[in-house]
C-alpha cells in the first residue's frame, strides 16, 4: 500500500513538472505572438494615416486646379 502511495506521489510530481514546462512554453509562444500583433497594429495605423494624408493632398490639388483654371 505504501509503495502505491509513493508511486502516485511521484506521478503527481512528474505531472506538475510537465504542466509547468508546458505553461512556460505556451507563455513564450503567447509573448512572441503578442509582439507580432503589436508590429502589425503599428503598420496598420501607419498605412491608414498615410492614406488619409494622400487623400487630403489629392483633394487639395483638385481644389487648387479648379481655382487656377
Amino acid at each position: 500500500m505504501e509503495h502505491e502511495v509513493k508511486n502516485v506521489s511521484e506521478m503527481m510530481k512528474e505531472l506538475r513538472k510537465e504542466q509547468k514546462e508546458q505553461h512556460e512554453a505556451m507563455m513564450k509562444r503567447i509573448d512572441s505572438i503578442d509582439k507580432r500583433i503589436d508590429i502589425l497594429e503599428r503598420w496598420r495605423y501607419m498605412v491608414i494615416g498615410g492614406a488619409i494624408v494622400v487623400g487630403y493632398l489629392i483633394a487639395q490639388f483638385v481644389q487648387l486646379a479648379k481655382v487656377m483654371s
